[in-house]
């Protein structure tokens, strides 16, 4: 992950922070008659390493066909900075105090690349391959003069337009997460021919693989998640041969689905085989809800729960505070700026929205909260560590967003092909890139004699 930051920097041709407060620092002393030049020439030399693309409009195209306001005075002025002159000839207290101020542009680029860099999305291009991205980010708005746009949530633009510099990003850095994941989206191709991939959706499960961070998830908060998402499959199998268990379990469901699928779902529970065809197609948010609500509504129902609740239930009384439903609602949830207006990660557990384009197609995208959920169950069934989702959530979710294939715009069951697509194929040691993570124990390190049962 460090190596992923760092590339981001150097191909942005970023100058690191270490340099420009050395170089700050000893600007700052020969101004006050101390310090050495020579250690500074090379630092100074770093701001050199940048420069401008070779254009390939002259200036009178460009005046024609740039957008009117876009202006490049920012990459320029770092372009002609050079420092070294009034280094080497030890140059006035003003002329250094000048020089110093002359650092503040690359600072500010540094800074905003840092930001850029940690919410890079999975298999990002645009941060590698076009070195003006950064630079050119524009907070004030100048490229458009709109007052509505100072200072708000970023857009992309000049897409299309390379006489303007090419695309970049206006507005503040709030929901910068989702605005890269909107310019980088359409760099994965899908892999089936005529694949219909709401374009609205994939920058909130690219967010919901980026945003979240798990250095802290204990293995017996990993293996829980999958103790809930398997209780609430157990709970639908025993519903089969009960009808007070299916009452119950219906009526849970009738908060969480459409009642287009909750009709579905509640025919196949007479049936044990029914019931298992229809498993598959019960989301990981949808069986954890029921497994957390089923407890929570009947405590006392013991018997209802098979060997995955019971476990659960094992874990709950030992580790009360790690295993509860608030507390894997924040480790396994995803953003909702549109719904909840905070970046906050959390599992609402609401109905799934309909997809209707513009603004609501975000609610759309958010009201999808089981990715997260299905990977760690993934990851602890295979035996990674918490920590290792760092790496593979990203990797393994874009993989998800080229395999979905869906049929009409209200196809949900389609990211739900793609991501179970995906984890077989990594099951299978077919899925490239995300294979150099360590495998370590997840839960003997906490649970002792339980990791028997795990």
């Amino acid at each position: 992950m460090t190596a992923r930051i760092n590339s981001v920097l150097e191909d942005q041709r970023l100058v690191s922070l270490d340099t420009l407060f050395a170089l700050s620092e000893g600007l700052e002393e020969m101004a006050q008659g101390k310090g050495k030049s020579d250690a500074l020439i090379p630092l100074a030399a770093e701001l050199r390493e940048f420069d401008l693309p070779r254009p390939i409009f002259t200036n009178s195209e460009k005046i024609s066909w740039a957008p009117p306001n876009y202006t490049a005075h920012h990459a320029e002025l770092q372009v002609r900075t050079d420092l070294t002159k009034v280094i080497k000839e030890k140059g006035s207290h003003a002329q250094l105090e000048t020089a110093r101020g002359q650092l503040m542009p690359f600072l500010r680029d540094t800074l905003v690349g840092l930001n850029y860099a940690y919410y890079e999305p999975p298999g990002a291009q645009m941060l590698h391959h076009n070195p003006l991205f950064v630079r050119s980010h524009d907070f004030l708005g100048v490229s458009i003069q709109s007052p509505d746009r100072l200072w708000s949530a970023p857009i992309l633009l000049g897409a299309g337009s390379p006489a303007g510099g090419g695309a970049y990003l206006v507005g503040s850095l709030v929901d910068l997460s989702y605005a890269l994941a909107t310019t980088e989206q359409d760099f994965i191709s899908p892999e089936n021919i005529q694949a219909l991939i709401w374009k609205d959706l994939v920058p909130e499960l690219l967010v919901g693989a980026t945003l979240p961070r798990w250095w802290s998830v204990t293995p017996i908060e990993l293996h829980a998640a999958t103790l809930y998402q398997k209780s609430g499959e157990e709970l639908l199998t025993a519903s089969a041969g009960n009808d007070q268990i299916r009452e119950k379990v219906i009526a849970i469901l009738s908060d969480r689905l459409t009642s287009q699928r909750l009709e579905r779902v509640q025919q196949s529970l007479f049936r044990s085989e029914d019931v298992a065809a229809m498993l598959p197609q019960m989301t990981p948010a949808e069986t954890a809800y029921l497994a957390a609500e089923y407890e929570s509504r009947f405590p006392e129902e013991n018997s209802s729960w098979g060997a995955a609740g019971q476990q659960l239930q094992e874990l709950q009384r030992r580790y009360p505070a790690e295993v509860s439903w608030e507390h894997l609602s924040r480790d396994f949830g995803v953003p909702h700026p549109t719904m909840a207006r905070t970046n906050a990660c959390q599992l609402l557990n609401v109905k799934p929205f309909p997809f209707f384009g513009s603004y609501s197609s975000r609610l759309f995208g958010e009201s999808w909260e089981s990715s997260n959920l299905y990977w760690a169950r993934l990851a602890d069934e295979m035996g990674y560590s918490p920590v290792a989702l760092n790496s593979l959530v990203p990797e393994l979710s874009r993989r998800a967003v080229s395999k979905i294939f869906a049929t009409e715009p209200d196809d949900w069951p389609a990211i739900l092909r793609a991501i179970q697509e995906t984890g077989d194929e990594f099951r299978q040691s077919k899925t490239a890139g995300v294979l150099g993570v360590n495998i370590t124990s997840t839960m003997s390190e906490r649970t002792g004699a339980d990791a028997n049962t795990h």
